[in-house]
This record gives structure tokens, sequence and C-alpha cells, in this order.
């Protein structure tokens, strides 16, 4: 132990075994994961996204536009994550009659169909920045965008270092501070709808104030209590919004657990997948 904490720059302390709620009682396998790298121009938050999971020795694919239209997701993949992009640019890509036919266009609507089809075979699907407008518009989960209509003037940050607090109870909280740091860039923030049963639960939110603890944002008592992590049991399926970006360029190693968490519990065996039974 000691060997590895040093190689991997590690601090270990020693347990009674006392942690976290059924923390031991979860089995798991690899997680077969995939990220959606697209063809019209890259996309540089993927890109960060694969280095990451390499650097931390996750086994993740890259899939295509044809590969998520093909479907049969689930026989493949425990996870998929989708990295900071906006629904249009997922769905219709771009189609310059200078770009190579193969290339062009998006996931389209079958692709969009094949996404949804996963979520319902039991797969996680992971989304990050303005990737989570897709899942809140075409997989109709009970959580608002709370940026969505926002002027720059109302609300706007090129990017700053947030106070979060973590639910470290819930699995996705796990190895995580319950008050610590994440980093924002002009992405979603979110509020679940009222009435919504236990399957919904905000993971990190932002507190009720002093928001901001680095950099510029405009419009902070906007975000004010509202959710920055969330996560949504679709039974048996489970989507994951990031609104905060937990991998960004590398730096961000205080909100790397969730989405390490995230892409772990896409392979916990049975029923302790549910949010529930962990």
């Amino acid at each position: 132990m000691q060997a590895m904490a040093r190689q991997f720059g590690l601090s270990v302390n020693a347990s009674d075994g006392a942690g976290p709620p059924d923390a031991r009682s979860i089995a798991l396998h690899a997680p077969r994961i995939a990220t959606y790298q697209p063809w019209n121009g890259g996309n540089m938050d993927e890109g960060w996204t694969r280095w990451v999971l390499e650097q931390y020795e996750f086994g993740s694919s890259p899939i295509h536009n044809a590969d998520i239209r093909a479907g049969a997701l689930r026989q493949k993949f425990d996870a998929i994550v989708i990295a900071d992009q906006s629904p249009r640019d997922i769905v219709d890509g771009y189609d310059a009659a200078a770009t190579r036919p193969e290339y062009r266009g998006g996931i389209g609507e079958a692709g969009v169909d094949s996404l949804k089809q996963f979520v319902a075979d039991g797969g996680t699907l992971v989304m990050m920045g303005n990737a989570c407008d897709l899942a809140i518009e075409r997989l109709s989960i009970p959580v608002r965008n709370g940026k969505r209509g926002l002027s720059r003037d109302q609300h706007f940050s090129a990017g700053a270092i947030l106070r979060i607090r973590v639910d470290t109870a819930d699995p996705l909280g796990y190895g995580m501070a319950p008050d610590t740091y994440g980093f924002y860039v002009n992405n979603p923030f979110f509020s679940v709808s009222e009435g919504v049963a236990s399957q919904t639960k905000v993971v990190a939110s932002y507190p009720a104030a002093n928001v901001l603890a680095s950099g510029s944002l405009n419009g902070e008592e906007l975000m004010a209590g509202r959710g920055a992590v969330v996560s949504i049991d679709l039974g048996p399926g489970r989507v994951v919004l990031f609104g905060l970006r937990p991998q960004h360029r590398a730096q961000t190693h205080a909100t790397f657990p969730m989405l390490f968490n995230a892409l772990y519990l896409s392979a916990a065996e049975g029923t302790a997948k549910t949010n529930n039974s962990y």
C-alpha cells in the first residue's frame, strides 16, 4: 500500500471499516465506457475527458455518429459520456459541402432514439456542460436548466471557481468533501420539478449565498441553492447531469471523484445500481 501511495500520490489512512452506508457492499466490474467523439471539428472538452480517463486507467472507447445511430449500445457499454457541446451540434452536426459525406451531420433522430434505448436497457448516460440540455429536452427528465433563456447581462461567467455542497451519503458523492469547490464556465445549473419521487437526486448544489469563490460571475444570485450535479434514476438506467465541469482541462481534481463514481456505478451489479440500494 505504501508503494502504491508513493506511485500515485495518494494519501492513505487506516480505517476501522466505518464509512458511507453500505459502501463496502457494492459489487462492481470494470466499467465499459464510451466517449462520444464528433467529427465536426472535434471537441476539446471530449479530448480532455478521454485524457483524464486514460491517466486514471479507465478503459474507454471513442464512438462516432454512425456508432450511436446503429444502436445496440447497451450490449457494448455500461456508460456513455457526452462532453460539453450544444444539443444542436450533437444532433445535427455540420453539413458543409466541403466536408466529406461520411463526416457530415450528427447523431440524428436515430441517434437520439439509440441513447434513449441505451438508458432503457440499463445504461448510464453521463452528460456534461451544455450537453445536459439534450437529456433534459429529449429524455423527458424532471429537471430544468435555470441558465436557459438568460441573457449575458443577466447571467454570465467565462470561468470561475464556485463553492459547492455535496451529498456525501449518495454514492456519486463518495470520497468528496461535503463543502468543496468546482469549476464553472457558463453552463447549466439545475432545479428539480416539485413532487418528483426520490429517484431524482441533487448530488451537488451551490450554497444559498457566497457562491463565487474566485473569478468572475454575473448573476450569482440566480445560481444560489441550485443543483450543480443531478442524478436521475430511470430504472434500470440512469442519467447523470454535470452542470459544473468535473474534469476541466485535467485541473479540477476536487471534482474528479463524482465523475469517476458515475462511471464505476454504471457497472454496479444487480440491485446495487439503484439510488436507494447502493
